[in-house]
């Protein structure tokens, strides 16, 4: 024991070297210096008017405007993905009728931009200048002014919803469809009903699969939103693009723009990390 002890103690250590990479060296050299460039540029060309940028960045038409690009995203998100879902669930159903007419919405809301539908269904008076409810064929009972019944800012929402429920449905129904069916059978096997197996099973497998595109959508959408200015809507893109009309200088309120769209971004981002923490915390190992 004492020979084996004495030898093991005159093994010579060895010290692990790692693999030289002077390429990557290279590239951080590279990136640094477009970097300088970059910040050189904006420090030194006046053109960027970022006196400008500072005196309009906390303007009120500006932060009314973020406030409507807010709105219309909550408002479009929320609405598609109730009707995504229900879409979805069209679409796993064993209904052929069903499962079909949901594929049909979907390939058509994804299909026709969303700039068509926004504008289709806030000038929908110049095709529609009442809508009615009442017996087909018959008489009808109850009628409405379609200029006041979808306004504007209703015609947006309609079409934005529209589009984003086709998305979210596709993006339910790929979740739904990673749930390994062992799994569920496995439920049904113990004796749980149909509500319990979607509240137990399938929705704590699928979140963590759906957050990553869903909010990937989110963040799509703030930047759609800025199309509702063909439809007089003054979000925040909107009001910017006035300020700039007014001033001519569009570069400066572009900047303003992309300041307030890249802080929405970030915010959502660092929701969705929280998120999904949250959700795979399972996943990661205990610490002992």
């Amino acid at each position: 024991m004492t020979q084996i002890a004495e030898r093991t103690d005159t093994i010579p250590t060895t010290k692990v070297v790692g693999r030289p990479h002077p390429w990557r060296w290279i590239s951080y050299a590279v990136i640094a210096l477009a970097l300088a460039l970059f910040v050189k540029s904006l420090l030194t060309n006046k053109n960027w008017d970022f006196d400008v940028v500072g005196d309009y960045l906390f303007d009120a038409s500006v932060l009314k405007g973020l406030v409507v690009t807010i709105e219309l995203t909550v408002t479009a998100m929320v609405a598609g993905l109730i009707l995504g879902a229900i879409v979805a669930g069209f679409r796993l159903s064993s209904s052929r009728v069903l499962s079909g007419l949901a594929a049909a919405y979907i390939w058509f809301f994804r299909g026709v931009p969303v700039v068509v539908l926004i504008i289709f269904f806030v000038y929908l008076a110049q095709l529609y200048p009442y809508l009615s409810l009442g017996i087909p064929f018959g008489p009808q009972f109850v009628y409405f002014d379609t200029k006041q019944l979808v306004a504007p800012m209703v015609g947006c929402i309609i079409g934005l919803t529209l589009n984003e429920s086709a998305y979210l449905a596709e993006i339910i129904r790929g979740a739904v469809a990673a749930v390994p069916r062992g799994q569920i059978e496995a439920a049904a096997a113990l004796g749980m009903t149909p509500g319990q197996i979607r509240r137990r099973v399938i929705l704590p497998l699928i979140l963590p699969v759906a957050v990553p595109p869903f909010f990937n959508n989110i963040i799509s959408m703030t930047k759609t939103t800025a199309v509702v200015i063909l439809a007089s809507v003054i979000d925040l893109f909107s009001a910017v693009e006035l300020i700039a009309g007014r001033l001519f200088l569009h570069t400066p309120l572009l900047l303003v723009a992309t300041f307030w769209y890249l802080l929405l971004t970030a915010a959502l981002t660092l929701v969705q990390f929280g998120l999904e923490r949250v959700l795979t915390r399972h996943l990661r190992p205990a610490r002992p």
